[in-house]
């Protein structure tokens, strides 16, 4: 029987198609009944907008939104960190990420942060840290457990979010002296984790004041993927498969060293998602990251309805 071309043709994309609509998770994964156990949900209690985080003589006033759990304490905290090639965009886009984190049972500071290039690198790192040492200032007001302290971004707000979880000196800028615990957790998705790979990038040298031929040192500095270690926090990523603003190279390549260093660490590849179409749809790899949150801050965690 002769084959019909336009049938043949038809299967063949439909093959594609599935094939790169599939996703894609390395990593330890949990039985379906961990996932199942940690879906207990909390009303917010309080929302509290616009709060100033920064010392007073910081160089420009930064605002948070926090929002509570109606939860015991003390509570597991995650810090929000927004996106926008670290030059825009509002602590608004994580709005929605940060009121499903707070119905799980977390205390989360959705944060903004300096933009360059007005401010370039490591400014909004020590904007985050500045974060941190509001957390501990304000530990016994709101019952934050200082040790299971996380962070979460998208692009750029990953990339800072990693960043600071892979810092060897967990120090605040405000006071050197003052040691933090490293963070329990990071969700990082859409992440550059190199930025030694971009030769020729308006986005990254608006960030760091430069190209990287003039300043490879301070490129390596700001890239996650030079500061990995065994001790760092366990990492979830995730990624659009059709991500051609931050390719997967980033996530793989930043994965593969964390794993090689021993670190807790989990890659999910989300099919038919770009780079914004995974932040606006993705919903799926976020669920996954909650419960990859869930896991790693489960102990102490009270129970729904105490």
């Amino acid at each position: 029987m002769k084959r019909d071309p336009f049938l043949t043709l038809s299967l063949l994309l439909i093959f594609a198609l599935a094939a790169t609509g599939c996703h894609v998770h390395l990593g330890a994964q949990p039985a379906l009944v961990a996932i199942a156990e940690s879906t207990n949900r909390y009303p917010i209690a309080d929302e509290i907008r616009n709060l100033v985080y920064s010392e007073p003589d910081w160089p420009q006033s930064l605002r948070a939104d926090l929002y509570l759990p109606q939860k015991r304490g003390p509570l597991p905290v995650v810090l929000m960190i927004h996106g926008g090639g670290w030059a825009n965009r509002s602590r608004d886009d994580m709005t929605s990420i940060s009121l499903d984190l707070a119905h799980r049972g977390y205390a989360v500071m959705n944060l903004d942060y300096r933009f360059a290039p007005q401010y370039t690198f490591p400014a909004q790192l020590e904007d985050l840290q500045q974060a941190r040492s509001w957390l501990t200032t304000n530990a016994a007001l709101y019952q934050f457990d200082l040790n299971r302290v996380n962070a979460w971004g998208y692009s750029s707000g990953a990339h800072l979010a990693a960043l600071l979880g892979g810092l060897e000196q967990q120090g605040s800028s405000a006071d050197p002296a003052q040691q933090l615990t490293r963070l329990r957790a990071v969700v990082a998705g859409g992440i550059p984790a190199d930025l030694r790979k971009y030769s020729n990038s308006p986005v990254v040298e608006r960030f760091m004041g430069g190209t990287r031929d003039d300043m490879p040192e301070r490129y390596a500095e700001a890239s996650p993927q030079y500061h990995v270690s065994a001790d760092d926090p366990a990492v979830f990523l995730y990624h659009g498969k059709l991500d051609f603003l931050v390719k997967q190279d980033q996530p793989r390549d930043y994965y593969d060293a964390l794993i090689a260093a021993g670190v807790d660490a989990e890659l999910f590849l989300q099919g038919f998602r770009g780079h914004m179409t995974m932040f606006l749809f993705g919903g799926a790899a976020e669920a996954r990251a909650m419960d990859f949150l869930d896991r790693k801050n489960a102990e102490n965690l009270t129970i729904a309805g105490d």
